[in-house]
């Protein structure tokens, strides 16, 4: 996990909410200043226990670190799966870095 290792701490854009409807969770976007305005989307269980993690803010060494409590997988795919939701969630604005 070294390499996650940056101390930067990441939380969800305030911009996004995260409900669940109908047994289905869904991100929303909740501001026109979004990246991704009129957006419902529709996350796997995955990315669903990422953006949870995220909704206070968390480094992504955190967040592996609980995935890797709660699902039966090598570390080198938490990983994987971690840093490539927070460099497109970045890119999208629906992460930001934590002050």
């Amino acid at each position: 996990m070294n390499n996650l290792n940056s101390g930067k701490k990441y939380c969800i854009n305030p911009e996004y909410v995260f409900r669940e409807i109908a047994g289905e969770t869904v991100i929303v976007s909740v501001s026109e200043n979004c990246l991704l305005t009129n957006t419902v989307i529709t996350p796997n269980e995955t990315a669903s226990f990422i953006f949870k993690a995220f909704q206070t803010p968390h480094t992504k060494e955190d967040v592996v670190r609980a995935g890797l409590e709660e699902y039966d997988v090598d570390e080198e795919t938490i990983v994987r799966v971690v840093e490539g939701f927070v460099q497109e969630s970045l890119k999208l604005k629906v992460l930001v870095e934590a002050d």
